[in-house]
Parts: structure tokens; C-alpha cells; sequence
């Protein structure tokens, strides 16, 4: 993957679900490696951080220097996983774009990182993470010299904006709203390029999450919601935006025939002011839901869609019981925390 330039996503002839044959039955096998509920429960009843890594040792078949662990380990030994995981996934998988669509998270992480950090006057590359499509030394010798030929256009013009407005504003959440907007067009026009209805309507949860998330901040906290809202959800913006400002209720109606319906309850409480912290684990667990209806296709896209997406998870998890044990935190306050394991 190293120095890999992505192309711009085109339309091309769909690949066959039966071209998915032999990587359907191998993410299969491979989800025998998940961090599943069971090793999840496992991590968090462990005494401490050298223990739950003990876990992961077994489960993925890694050694690590378990005594003496952290923060900076931890998050060297999940990028590695990730970074892996995508290699593997990308040389294997029939249509390139699939994978492609899970790494865009990290060309707009490494892209919202260079940019506040050149604001502040840092580096803040040992922030960057190399999982994206752009190696993220690419992407630095292209930020630093203002030559983005290397860069996925989009990519290249959201960064030039979100710098361009953080230097006049200096408001780092506006340089943010900029990139995340370009994040989620990509988003999209990867998965319609790719021409799995799977792809695109986890395309479209993801918006919508997002959406709703940005949307309940921006009622708690009296603010205009606009800037932070993406296009591509299955919710128009233009419809978010006709909402009464400040009416929860009126917000939640819109969502109520979407994937994101078990939610609305606590997004009502979260935008009056309740905690967030359940609000976003019930976005997430509904992500976790729509990717674990893969299980009932035997072979296709989406089974591979789903691997990816369950890989993105069980790192997610595995980061949050991890540093809550170099924390000091309890296991019942880790477990709120957690989503929901596609392995389930």
C-alpha cells in the first residue's frame, strides 16, 4: 500500500456476485479473528491493560510487549492491524473501490491533521495515521510544498478550502465542517461507482448518522447546524435545515422511517442535554446492525463490505477498553462505550 495514489472513482461494468466467490468464503474464515462479544467481555473483566492485551495476543495472532504498555503502543499495534487488514483486503477483492471507500476516513483524518497543526505552528505527524489511499508522507511533502498533483482532487480542493478558512476564521470546527463535507461526497460517489446497493446505502447511514449526530450538538449547544451538514443521506439537508431550531421532536419525525429509528428516543434526551455518550453508542450499534445483515448473503459484495466495516469496529472497541485500562477506568464505565460486534 505504501506510496499508493488512488484514481478517481469511475463508472465501470459492476463486477458479478459470483466474482466474490473465493473472498466471500475467505472473510468468512477471517472474521474467526474478530474481537467478538466473548473476547470483548474478556478485555474489559481483565485486571488491567497487560491483561486485555493478553486477549488480543490470542485472538490475533500477535506478540506484544505486554508488560509495560501504552497509549503510543496501543495505537501502534491497532494502526498496524488496520493497515494489514487493508492490504490484504485490497490486493484480494474484485472491485478495488470497496476498500478504497473504507480508507477516505484516513486521507480526511491526516488532511484535518495537517491542517490544524500547520495553524498552530506543530507538525502533528504523530498524528498521521497510514491507512488511507494517499500514503500519508505523500500527503505531508504535497501540504508542505502546496503541490497536490499526487492528490485525489477532491482531497486537494477540500484542503486548500478547510486551510484557506481556518487561516481567516480561526475556527479549527469550520475547517473540519469543510473536509467532512468533501469526506462524505466521496463517500458516496465511491459506493455508486461501485454499484453495490449494500455499499451505497451504508454510504447513506453513515450520512444520515452523521447528520443526526451534528444535528442534536447544534440543539444542545443553540447553534446553527448548517456548516456541519453533509449531503448523500436518505434525510435531505434542505429538510434538516426546515426543522424548528431547537425542536428535537420535530428533528426525530424526520429519521422515524430510517435505519436510524431505534435512536430517536435518546437523540431527543442528548439535544435537551442529557448525556451524549449513549446517543452515539446507539448510532453507532445501528451501523453495526445494517453491516450484519451480510450474514444472510452467501456470497457478493457485501459480505466483504461488512468484513471491512466489522474490522473498523473491533478496532474501535479494542482502542476504547485498552486506553480506558491505562486510564484506570472501570469496566462498567468502558462498557458504555462500546458498540455492538458484528460477530455477534
Amino acid at each position: 500500500m505504501t506510496g499508493y495514489i488512488a484514481a478517481v472513482p469511475k463508472k465501470v461494468k459492476p463486477t458479478r456476485d459470483t466474482d466474490y466467490l473465493f473472498i466471500s468464503a475467505y472473510v468468512r474464515a477471517k472474521k474467526t479473528k474478530l474481537l467478538g462479544r466473548t473476547a470483548l467481555d474478556r478485555m474489559l473483566e481483565a485486571h488491567g491493560a497487560d491483561s486485555a492485551a493478553r486477549v488480543i495476543e490470542e485472538v490475533w495472532g500477535v506478540k506484544l510487549n505486554s508488560d509495560a504498555l501504552t497509549d503510543t503502543d496501543v495505537e501502534k499495534l491497532l494502526t498496524t492491524h488496520r493497515r494489514d487488514i487493508m492490504a490484504d483486503m485490497l490486493n484480494l477483492a474484485p472491485d478495488k473501490r470497496l476498500v478504497e471507500f473504507f480508507r477516505l476516513k484516513y486521507d480526511y483524518h491526516n488532511a484535518k491533521t495537517l491542517v490544524k497543526a500547520r495553524a498552530v505552528d506543530t507538525s502533528g505527524e504523530h498524528l498521521l495515521q497510514d491507512c488511507g489511499r494517499v500514503n500519508s508522507e505523500t500527503l505531508k511533502t504535497a501540504f508542505l510544498l502546496g503541490d497536490f498533483r499526487a492528490v485525489p482532487a477532491t482531497l486537494a480542493e477540500a484542503i486548500a478550502a478547510a486551510s484557506e478558512t481556518l487561516a481567516q476564521s480561526g475556527e479549527p470546527g469550520l475547517a473540519d465542517f469543510i473536509l467532512d463535507k468533501a469526506y462524505f461526497r466521496e463517500l458516496k460517489e465511491y459506493a455508486e461507482a461501485s454499484g453495490s446497493h449494500f455499499l451505497i446505502g451504508y454510504a447513506r447511514l453513515l450520512t444520515d448518522a452523521a447528520n443526526l449526530r451534528a444535528a442534536v450538538r447544534a440543539i444542545r449547544a443553540g447553534a446553527d447546524c448548517e456548516p456541519a451538514l453533509a449531503d448523500g443521506g436518505s434525510i435531505e439537508v434542505s429538510q434538516i435545515l426546515s426543522v424548528k431550531r431547537g425542536d428535537a421532536e420535530e428533528l426525530a419525525a424526520l429519521y422515524r422511517n430510517t435505519e436510524l429509528a431505534p435512536v430517536l428516543a435518546t437523540a431527543i434526551t442528548a439535544a435537551s442535554g442529557d448525556s451524549l455518550t449513549e446517543f452515539e453508542r446507539l448510532c453507532d450499534n445501528a451501523l453495526a446492525r445494517y453491516l450484519a445483515r451480510a450474514k444472510r448473503a452467501g456470497f457478493g459484495a457485501a459480505p466483504l463490505i461488512a468484513y471491512l466495516g466489522a474490522a473498523e469496529s473491533e478496532i474501535s472497541a479494542a482502542r476504547t477498553i485498552m486506553t480506558g485500562h491505562l486510564a484506570g477506568l472501570s469496566a462498567d464505565t468502558i462498557r458504555t462505550r462500546i458498540r455492538e460486534a458484528y460477530s455477534e
